[in-house]
């Protein structure tokens, strides 16, 4: 009994450190099915996004999933701290020579009481192993208390920078933003160029969030505080945007194109493993259809605001091949993260009356 409540106890402890390690000091965090950050992550966001989909109210609904992600921090947090604290409590009664300890309950309390450096001095160890040990538990406390406190800064500047960026994403209208307003809107005289400077702030954006993404993998699920906005809606808007650049003689090579590019890594990246199947065979049907994007459309409203266009037919068919390359991705993200499909732009009581902005649903 006591080996095996040693041999768990080493298991449990090198779980959680293989795991603090992997979430808060690489850069590149493995995506290990048995890891316990991901079991943890995606089996309760499971069950919260069940109970969110069931609010019928949207803000109630977004206040709720919203607490979801710094809730989930501190629950990681203290898992990690008791997992630790009974795995070493699990090591020092296999063990033993420890004055005071008796059951596993006087380990578990010696534990905690080593982990968090108290020192009551009422249970000591008195052997040559435990004395050791408990300065490793109590290092290996210090150091998961060091760590998280220097990764929460970290991850709410990472936040804030994504956030930020999502204010100025904007149409001039009072209602739901469209990558085709937001294209005309941007580009008020129908020329491609106006375009650049717009598209370049976005392309580093998106590198910035699949950077941040990757070293900070909860981020994904830290939602906007302002209501109808959300960082995938965000995306799939500008991804869209740019893509109708690609409609536009002299459009291609240009900024727009390079935060495409951009856009589908990152939805590449966070979609990484992922069975799309469901989702590419739905769109393929909507392409199939003549829905597809509404790139129909799209190519009128470009035309009629004074865009110089390619032609047609080969313009929706290069079109459709692109958006393919991210189209399931999105829709999955979308679904996944119960994010609003759509985005919303400021309510300041004067919209911008463009004789050439519409409302397109995409």
């Amino acid at each position: 009994m006591t080996v095996i409540a040693v041999v768990v106890g080493i298991i449990l402890v090198l779980s959680v450190l293989a795991d603090l390690i992997n979430t808060l000091v690489t850069t590149r965090t493995s995506r290990g099915r048995f890891w316990l950050t991901r079991i943890l992550y995606r089996n309760s966001w499971t069950v919260v996004s069940v109970f969110g989909g069931r609010i019928s109210d949207a803000n109630r609904r977004e206040q709720f999933l919203g607490l979801f992600a710094p809730i989930s921090v501190l629950a990681l947090l203290v898992t990690w701290v008791l997992q630790q604290i009974l795995g070493f409590g699990l090591i020092w009664w296999g063990i033993g020579g420890i004055d005071g300890v008796e059951s596993l309950l006087d380990a578990i309390y010696f534990s905690g009481v080593v982990y968090f450096t108290v020192g009551f001095g009422e249970v000591v160890p008195a052997e040559q192993i435990p004395r050791f040990g408990s300065l490793i538990e109590a290092f290996s406390g210090v150091l998961t208390i060091a760590l998280v406190i220097g990764y929460l800064p970290a991850l709410y500047s990472a936040y804030s920078e994504r956030e930020q960026k999502l204010l100025t994403l904007d149409d001039g209208s009072e209602g739901r933003l469209t990558p085709t307003n937001l294209v005309l809107s941007r580009s008020p005289d129908g020329d491609p160029r106006q375009l650049d400077a717009f598209f370049s702030e976005w392309e580093a954006w998106i590198a910035h969030v699949l950077e941040t993404h990757i070293t900070f993998p909860m981020l994904a699920l830290f939602r906007s505080q302002h209501q109808g906005q959300n960082w995938i809606t965000a995306l799939g808007v500008v991804t869209d945007a740019a893509l109708h650049v690609e409609l536009t003689e002299g459009g291609q090579g240009r900024s727009a194109y390079w935060a495409l590019r951009r856009g589908v890594k990152l939805l590449h990246h966070l979609t990484e493993g992922v069975d799309l199947s469901e989702y590419r065979a739905r769109l393929d049907e909507t392409y199939a259809s003549g829905d597809g994007a509404q790139l129909h459309e799209v190519y009128e409203a470009l035309d009629a605001h004074g865009f110089p266009m390619l032609d047609f037919d080969e313009a929706v068919e290069h079109a459709i091949a692109l958006r393919r390359t991210y189209d399931a991705q999105l829709e999955f993200l979308i679904d996944r993260f119960d994010a609003p499909r759509g985005f919303w732009g400021h309510q300041i009581g004067h919209v911008h009356t463009h004789a050439s902005l519409i409302v397109v649903d995409e």
